[in-house]
């Protein structure tokens, strides 16, 4: 592809995935990206859902909380990874190299190709994940792990550049401290 990069971070982001453009449609990495499409908002959703159902049935105070901080958690990602996306057009790695041209620029559309900055799947998985473990400790390393193995896949699959995992990722840690933080605050009082 035509390549104009800023810096050398975003010059290493483009040559890493030129070499994995080549490999995203084949089998391991494509079934890896389908499991990693659990981390997008509506299986979230459903799954915080299923959290608060099971709290409100069993009248389970812990539970229904731990639903609504995942809930939360991910609905704040969520939010805060539009507000990035709509300030940057960055195209994606997989449509750089079909249509041979890559940019990175300030945000002036919302289409598909051009909204890779940031990995919206990281920053949901890394919230939720660490929702997770504030809520039930023993899970933490587990629900980490397995956000981090969903980031991972976004890279592979060439829908994301490493840099927009890695910027996915801080949102999502800092949406579930913020929520964290909101709901300390409201215990307290």
């Amino acid at each position: 592809p035509s390549v104009e990069t800023v810096n050398a971070l975003e010059e290493a982001d483009v040559l890493v995935a030129e070499k994995l453009v080549p490999h995203a449609e084949r089998g391991l990495v494509k079934a890896i990206g389908e499991i990693s499409d659990l981390t997008d908002q509506e299986p979230f959703y459903a799954a915080s859902a299923a959290v608060i159902g099971v709290g409100a049935v069993l009248r389970n105070g812990p539970t229904f909380r731990a639903g609504t901080r995942i809930l939360a958690s991910h609905l704040l990602a969520t939010a805060l990874r539009g507000v990035v996306k709509r300030l940057v057009d960055r195209t994606r790695p997989i449509a750089a190299a079909k249509k041979g041209e890559y940019e990175l620029s300030e945000g002036e559309r919302y289409e598909s190709d051009f909204n890779s900055f940031p990995s919206g799947h990281t920053a949901g998985a890394v919230a939720v994940a660490l929702a997770v473990g504030r809520a039930w400790p023993g899970a933490r390393d587990t629900s980490v792990g397995l956000a981090a193995v969903a980031a991972l896949a976004q890279v592979l699959r060439s829908k994301h550049y490493l840099t927009d995992v890695i910027a996915g990722g801080a949102i999502g840690i800092v949406a579930e401290a913020a929520v964290a933080s909101l709901i300390a605050r409201a215990e307290r009082t």
